[in-house]
């Protein structure tokens, strides 16, 4: 390994460290200069040299006191004096310059002569020799110098061998083209092998010092890949191996092989990243040689036109072109790997298996013709060796093989089959030209009565009807001339006059290209068919419990009757018929009583209509009529669908006998007419349609022609109806508030009405809006949108002196108050906007009063335990009754504004209000008279004693500015109530 600085210790050093976190081997020169310091201490001198003897020249080990010159100046002047006793423990008395005093002391260790000499600037006093502590440090020394020198030993064999390991780990990544390296965590420095940087084109090993460096060294779109991978093991411990281009000093790139390992100490922290790189480059263009090969074989091989495969010699799939796919119904997916004959039935598959093996052994070719069920065809095999196994061909001789079954079948089939089958001769050569019979079958005497002897030799007309049968043979004769072979069905004649229906197949016998010589023909009975097929025909186009017309049948002969009227000039005219409550003797009687009737309308239907009228039933309880050339007169062939119609209509008003009861039932029939100007017969159903709806609306069991107008609101509710889900998700409404004031002309409150601000029609009243959103089921959203609003606006006025007792009513449709959530969303209201609920009031309609009295009254009865006020809205119109009226928990009667508006000029008005009040006040209810528009109507309701009163006498409905500048500023004889 080569280092990426020279200041960098070895890696012996590095391992060590990072495993144990501490230096294994001391540092020799501070431990011996340490043993100087200590027997310059015992012995009193100023100074001291441990030395070795066994060099040449003497080497100082350690020191003391002395500079490394000083050192070797004393060293030098004692040298001849320590050779001549170096083991004895002596005073020098020579002692060289500046030194006068020099004690030897010798170190006994087992490999040198070495020993400590003490020296001193002057003479002094000699101390005993021997002395212990002298002795002591002595044998000290001697035992720091025996594990130096084994330091020394061990560090120079390691050294060796890691020499060695080296120059073999080099051999090795030169053999295999790979290099390793080494990322210390702590400095990010790389250390790399010379494989490494032989890899990579590096001149310099310098180039790569660091993590960067050697990022830099990869293609640049494998950089960021290669960071996060080596980032991912430093934190993580994630190994990783990965095929990757490098740059390449002076050349091409290079495909490497880059893998890394984390390397941990014994805690698990990770310290460095191992790893190696691999030149690929030869492999990746193997692979894409390799791959060019395959492609070129691949496409050799498909272009094969025959199924072409190869097996192993095992017998199993390796390779298979797109015909044999195609004709083994299966993917080269699906069979690679398996035996040839896997997935076929046991004997077929011995059979290949005993072939196949057999040109494997004997290295010749084979050859097989089998039928494989599983495929449904007979097959071809052929199969060739070669070193690696068998290539094997595969032919589909399926119709080979049943040509060669119909030659052989073809004189038994004939003379044995059902089907009838007769040979004539085409009379080319005869004097009269006509075909003469050759041939028949069996079956041709079975099904038609004939002997072979009555029939040989006579002309095929004997047997057919020739007037309806000349088209049949004209299209024959066409068609034997343009393909040698016809097709057709035919009524044939029998023997004993009956005629049954054969689907006949001709086929013409050539001698040459130009001369036909016989005529082949196959008969098959069909008469079965023909009848399932009348049958089959009649289901689809009428009704298979009225036996009527379908809806499907009627929209064909409509068509044919606008075209036929479009020619003639004649006008005719569709009535469509609806029983009325017919869902009421179904649920009452049952369905099976209903089917009766069904079938005796449609049997009255029939026979009031003339026969060249149709009458059809669309399904249900709906029929249609249409009749046709009325008249060229529009007023005339008005005035006879009209006569018609009340014929049905009068016709289905006769009570109908049931199995065990006796039934009356009415219709309402819509008419339109039609004159062949019109185009489109739905539209024209749905005309009729629209005009029966108008009969219902009307009360039912009467007749009504179609209007155009009917269309053009049906079309402007539609309209309607799509605006008012956009009006509703985009908050277009808005309300406004018209006052209700008392008799003194106090305003007491306000009722709020809704109004839409439509995008392009303006300001939309009620009356334009409220019946469609009733229809669509849209006056849900939006009374609760209003009933919320009505909720902030009493929020809003709590807050003020002058508005905190007004009172708002909301109008409540029956729609709205019937749902099951009703009482729920008051309530929700209410405690989301705080306000005290006797301040809001529920306008009803005495229309809710018609059905389900007890469900209304528990439910006005929850909504008044709220506190909520409650009102009888257009008192007077509806179904109230005076026993009913009792039960409710009512507050307030409103007066419809249709008697307070001729009060003054209409005795019956005015005896009603009279009525109402009074009513009223019997039942102590509070009376509210809505529409007054003049004083006097005031005056007079107020005299009758009406509570409040309501209409543009006081104020017409205003936006909540207006009536908020209003409630400020009341207008003269109107006051505030606070």
């Amino acid at each position: 390994m080569r280092p990426g600085s020279d200041n960098r210790p070895p890696l012996v050093a590095d391992t060590a460290m990072e495993r144990t976190g501490a230096w294994t081997v001391p540092h020799q020169r501070g431990e011996l200069d340490r043993l100087a310091q200590m027997a310059t201490q015992l012995a009193g001198t100023a100074a001291a040299l441990l030395v070795d003897l066994s060099h040449a020249p003497p080497e100082v080990l350690g020191s003391h006191g002395l500079d490394p010159d000083q050192a070797a100046r004393a060293l030098e002047a004692c040298t001849a004096l320590l050779r001549e006793r170096a083991d004895v423990e002596r005073w020098l008395l020579e002692a060289a310059s500046p030194w006068r005093h020099g004690h030897w002391l010798p170190v006994f260790d087992a490999v040198g002569q070495s020993g400590l000499l003490l020296l001193d600037h002057g003479p002094r006093e000699q101390p005993a020799i021997g002395t212990p502590l002298l002795q002591l440090l002595s044998q000290h020394a001697a035992d720091v110098l025996a594990l130096a020198r084994r330091c020394e030993q061990s560090e120079q064999y390691n050294a060796n061998v890691l020499r060695e390991s080296e120059s073999r780990l080099n051999l090795t990544e030169h053999t295999a083209g790979a290099g390793s390296w080494s990322l210390q965590l702590s400095t990010r420095e790389v250390v790399h092998s010379d494989e490494f940087a032989t890899i990579l084109g590096l001149a310099d090993h310098r180039q790569v010092r660091n993590l960067e460096d050697m990022v830099q060294r990869y293609s640049p779109e494998w950089r960021n890949g290669i960071r996060q991978r080596l980032e991912r093991c430093a934190q993580y411990g994630e190994g990783f191996d990965e095929e990757i281009q490098v740059m390449v000093e002076g050349g091409a790139p290079k495909w490497v092989r880059t893998v890394g390992t984390a390397v941990r100490r014994a805690n698990g922290q990770i310290v460095r990243i191992q790893g190696a790189i691999q030149d690929i480059s030869a492999q990746k263009q193997a692979q894409q040689d390799t791959l060019r090969l395959a492609m070129r074989l691949t496409t050799t091989l498909a272009s094969i036109t025959e199924a072409f495969v190869t097996l192993d010699r095992q017998c199993c799939f390796t390779y298979l072109n797109q015909e044999s796919e195609r004709l083994l119904q299966k993917t080269t997916a699906d069979l690679l790997g398996l035996e040839v004959w896997q997935g076929f039935s046991a004997g077929l598959s011995q059979r290949l298996k005993d072939q196949l093996t057999k040109s494997l052994n004997t290295n010749r070719r084979v050859e097989l013709e089998d039928f494989f069920p599983t495929l449904g065809k007979w097959l071809e095999v052929r199969a060739y060796p070669f070193a690696e196994g068998l290539a094997v061909y595969f032919r589909d001789v399926t119709e080979r093989r049943r040509s060669q079954e119909q030659l052989m079948l073809l004189e038994t089939s004939v003379s044995r089959l059902n089907d009838i089958v007769v040979i004539a001769e085409t009379g080319a050569g005869s004097d009269d030209q006509e075909p003469r019979i050759v041939f028949v079958n069996d079956a041709f005497e079975q099904h038609t009565g004939y002997s072979r002897a009555e029939v040989l030799g006579q002309t095929p007309r004997m047997l057919l009807e020739l007037d309806p049968a000349i088209p049949k043979l004209r299209e024959l004769a066409q068609g034997l001339q343009q393909t040698q072979q016809a097709r057709t069905e035919l009524m044939v004649r029998r023997k004993n006059g009956a005629m049954f229906w054969v689907e006949l197949e001709v086929v013409s016998v050539q001698a040459t290209a130009e001369e036909v010589t016989h005529w082949v023909a196959v008969g098959r009975d069909i008469t079965q068919r023909k009848t399932a097929e009348d049958m089959i025909r009649h289901l689809a186009f009428y009704d298979a419990l009225t036996d009527l017309p379908n809806r499907q049948l009627l929209l064909d002969r409509l068509q044919q009757a606008l075209a036929a009227s479009a020619r003639s000039g004649q006008h005719g005219a569709l009535m469509f018929i609806d029983l009325d409550n017919f869902k009421i003797l179904n649920d009452t009687l049952g369905h099976h009583m209903g089917d009766q009737l069904l079938q005796k309308v449609a049997a009255r239907l029939t026979k009031s209509v003339r026969k060249t009228d149709m009458v059809a039933r669309l399904g249900g309880d709906e029929f249609v009529v249409m009749v046709d050339d009325l008249s060229t007169d529009p007023d005339a062939a008005a005035f006879k669908a009209t006569a018609l119609a009340e014929k049905v209509l009068n016709t289905l008003r006769e009570p109908f006998q049931l199995t065990g009861h006796q039934h009356f039932a009415t219709p309402s029939i819509g008419v339109t007419s039609f004159n062949g100007q019109q185009s489109d017969v739905g539209e024209l159903l749905k005309q009729a349609d629209l005009a029966m709806y108008q009969a219902k609306s009307l009360g039912r069991n009467t007749l009504c022609f179609f209007d155009p107008n009917m269309q053009a609101t049906v079309s402007a509710n539609a309209t309607v109806s799509s605006d008012l889900r956009v009006a509703l998700s985009e908050q277009q409404f808005v309300v406004h508030y018209q006052p209700q004031v008392d008799r003194v002309g106090v305003i007491t409150g306000v009722e709020a009405l809704v109004r839409w601000q439509h995008p392009q029609r303006g300001l939309m009243f009620p009356a334009d809006f409220i019946p469609v959103a009733e229809d669509t089921g849209l006056i849900l959203p939006l009374g609760q949108w209003v009933l919320e609003k009505a909720c902030e606006q009493l929020a809003a006025w709590a807050d003020r002196a002058q508005t905190a007792n007004l009172s708002i009513a909301v109008n409540v449709s029956v729609r709205q108050f019937r749902h099951p959530d009703f009482v729920d969303m008051v309530m929700a209201a209410i405690t989301r906007t705080g306000i005290r609920p006797h301040k809001l009031k529920l306008e009803l309609t005495e229309s809710l009063l018609a059905d389900r009295m007890e469900i209304t009254i528990d439910k006005m009865g929850m909504l008044k335990a709220l506190g909520v006020t409650l009102s009888l809205d257009d008192f007077g119109v509806g179904y109230s009754s005076l026993s009913v009226l009792k039960r409710l928990p009512l507050d307030q009667l409103k007066i419809d504004k249709g008697f307070v508006a001729d009060v003054l000029t209409d005795p019956n008005d005015a005896a009603i209000s009279r009525a109402i009040i009074a009513l009223a006040q019997s039942l102590s209810l509070q009376v509210v008279a809505e529409g007054v528009e003049t004083q006097e109507q005031r005056d007079f309701l107020a005299y009758q004693g009406c509570d409040q009163f309501q209409g543009h006498l006081f104020a017409k409905p205003l936006p909540i500015e207006a009536l908020d500048a209003l409630l400020q500023n009341p207008t003269a004889g109107m006051l505030v109530l606070s």
